[in-house]
């Protein structure tokens, strides 16, 4: 990356971070102060801003050295987070069944190596990030649960874990054959060897994270300390050309990461106290980090 933040630019660097924080989960509980003031730290540090440079991916992907936050760029993302919204209150099962696939892609994406359009590297991602999101879910399936009846009945919400536990096992098997085809096409085996690894190694974190520790400390681990760590180094190096310093880069990240957080914080403040339901507060919520994924994996990936 850049010796402002060398230690970001190892690609074993995020994994280890999530191991170390399964070594921690049993004393990560949710009714600990420390884990709620640590996920906060976290997510505000780490989480939010890596979508906050959406902006300068924007640019860049139009050519462009632009730092600014055009209407022609707002608009249609704000219009797409609204919309999602509607659709998680109008048709919660549908949207969630739509999130968790971008999502997965999402997550998947962040953790293969994918610098050109081949269609087994992007497959691979995908199965890879549906694991992570089953391994997460289905390990913490009762608290996943509650979680997902704010927004779907009970049923639903139990046939969707059970669903996705067999996707999730069909997803490994995908994973696996794909990375077969994937080494024995690659001109280097050596270093796709190490690639597969690193991949499998991200699954083994995850089903250590998840098993150690609650859903709070799980996924805000690994979505701040390995997804988001993985994504900075890559909208750095591969997502903008507007500064070769690290920290530079970051800061731009501070206006928009201040405007999502007051957001978050008006719809949940508005949701404790009673002017709005509470799923308006979660689709907002969930919806806001839609547009995100598909301008950076789908738009300009």
């Amino acid at each position: 990356m850049n010796a402002a933040l060398p230690y970001l630019s190892h690609r074993w660097f995020a994994p280890s971070l999530v191991v170390l924080c399964a070594v921690l989960g049993p004393w990560m509980t949710t009714d600990s102060a420390l884990t709620w003031l640590l996920a906060v730290v976290l997510f505000v540090a780490l989480g939010l801003p890596h979508g906050a440079v959406d902006h300068i991916t924007y640019h860049h992907a139009l050519g462009r050295t632009e730092r600014s936050a055009p209407w022609r760029f707002v608009l249609p993302y704000l219009l797409g987070l609204g919309g999602f919204a509607v659709l998680f209150v109008v048709a919660p099962a549908l949207a969630t069944w739509a999130f968790l696939a971008l999502a997965a892609w999402h997550f998947g994406q962040s953790h293969v190596e994918v610098r050109t359009d081949e269609i087994l590297d992007r497959v691979r991602g995908f199965a890879l990030g549906a694991v992570l999101l089953g391994t997460l879910l289905g390990t913490q399936k009762a608290a996943s649960l509650d979680v997902m009846t704010v927004w779907l009945s009970e049923a639903s919400a139990a046939q969707l874990l059970g669903t996705l536990d067999h996707g999730t096992a069909w997803m490994k098997l995908v994973w696996t054959v794909v990375a077969a085809m994937a080494w024995n096409r690659a001109p280097n085996a050596r270093r796709m060897s190490i690639r597969l690894l690193r991949e499998a190694a991200w699954v083994v974190a995850m089903w250590m994270l998840a098993s150690s520790a609650e859903l709070l400390w799980a996924f805000t681990a690994y979505f701040c300390l390995g997804h988001a760590a993985d994504s900075w180094r890559a909208e750095f190096l591969h997502h903008q050309n507007v500064t070769k310093a690290f920290w530079n880069y970051y800061v731009l990240a501070i206006p928009f990461t201040l405007t999502a957080l007051a957001g978050l914080l008006a719809i949940g403040g508005a949701a404790y106290a009673g002017w709005v339901d509470v799923r308006w507060a979660w689709a907002v919520l969930l919806a806001g980090t839609v547009p995100h994924m598909i301008l950076l994996d789908h738009w300009a990936p």
